[in-house]
């Protein structure tokens, strides 16, 4: 923030405590006479005038910079809110299905973020590029497999590998931003959005085979959430990808797809740092509900249709 000149801060204050004084001279020059009285009106309105300066004065002066620089950060954020920007472009390429996933996401996100006054558009954009590091081998990830027979062993090794590679696509989705010049905000949210949560498949899977395995090789690297919005963002991701794997989605589904994983996240402690209470996870719950049963319309129609 620059410093504040005295001269400044004296020849604004001056110059618009003249001009209260002068409305108050003519506006009582045209509805009555002078009088005595008036003289010490007009002084005391002069003074007033100063004093009035000195504080817009001041107050522009410290809260410029800070609108200044928060405007900055919004039209750098608007940038990349984009469906046609080159990087949502390689996804939509590359990886069809975690396009798609990350379509719903921001669906889902930016919905839940506007029931508790969250910042929508930080969610909302920070969703279309949350699994930009799964460009790095689009075909390890399963919403990319339809229709591809995917080989892989089973042994300790493989799995602890198949890990690692799921793991990384966070590191390699900041490196990937950080190429693209995405925002700071975006990339902290794309570092948090798995918290230090498990790679539930392969590390049940290494436990179902008896293998020798440390927690450590199966877990995130978090941070977990520090912010509303990150914790929004997990929360959606994790519920958009149970409910698209789902057989049987119907209304008491998506309601039980949402409380299990929100539970799931309570008890891996990844909304100790967020700042979020009850009464806003519940209304995120309830908008969750809300936006899948329109998402997944279609599907849940069929489902009914099919049970009659």
């Amino acid at each position: 923030m620059k410093k504040i000149s005295l001269k400044y801060i004296l020849l604004s204050s001056f110059s618009i405590g003249l001009f209260i004084a002068f409305m108050f001279l003519i506006t009582n020059f045209l509805l009555r006479a002078i009088t005595p009285e008036f003289f010490l009106e007009f002084l005391i309105i002069l003074i007033a005038g100063l004093i009035s300066g000195v504080i817009i004065t001041l107050g522009i002066s410290t809260l410029s910079p800070l609108v200044s620089d928060w405007i900055i950060v919004l039209r750098k954020l608007i940038r990349f809110d984009n469906l046609s920007h080159p990087l949502i472009q390689r996804l939509s390429y590359e990886a069809p299905g975690t396009y798609h996933h990350s379509i719903n996401v921001s669906i889902l996100g930016q919905q839940a973020a506007k029931s508790i006054g969250a910042d929508s558009l930080l969610v909302r954009i920070s969703a279309y590029y949350h699994d930009i590091g799964k460009l790095e081998n689009p075909m390890r990830f399963i919403e990319n497999q339809a229709g591809h027979e995917i080989p892989h062993t089973e042994d300790e090794r493989s799995i602890k590998e198949s890990a690692e590679q799921i793991i990384n696509h966070v590191k390699d989705g900041i490196a990937i931003g950080q190429s693209y010049d995405l925002p700071q905000n975006v990339l902290n949210l794309i570092e948090e959005h798995h918290g230090t949560t498990k790679v539930l498949y392969f590390y049940e899977l290494a436990k179902e085979r008896k293998l020798k395995i440390k927690l450590t090789d199966f877990k995130y690297p978090g941070p977990i959430p520090q912010t509303k919005e990150a914790i929004i963002l997990m929360l959606a991701d994790s519920i958009e990808a149970a409910a698209r794997a789902s057989n049987e989605l119907n209304d008491e589904a998506i309601k039980q797809i949402v409380a299990s994983v929100t539970s799931d996240k309570l008890n891996e402690k990844q909304m100790n740092h967020c700042n979020l209470s009850k009464k806003e996870l519940e209304k995120i719950k309830n908008s969750f509900m809300s936006t899948l049963a329109s998402i997944f319309h279609q599907r849940i129609i069929k489902r009914q249709s099919e049970s009659n």
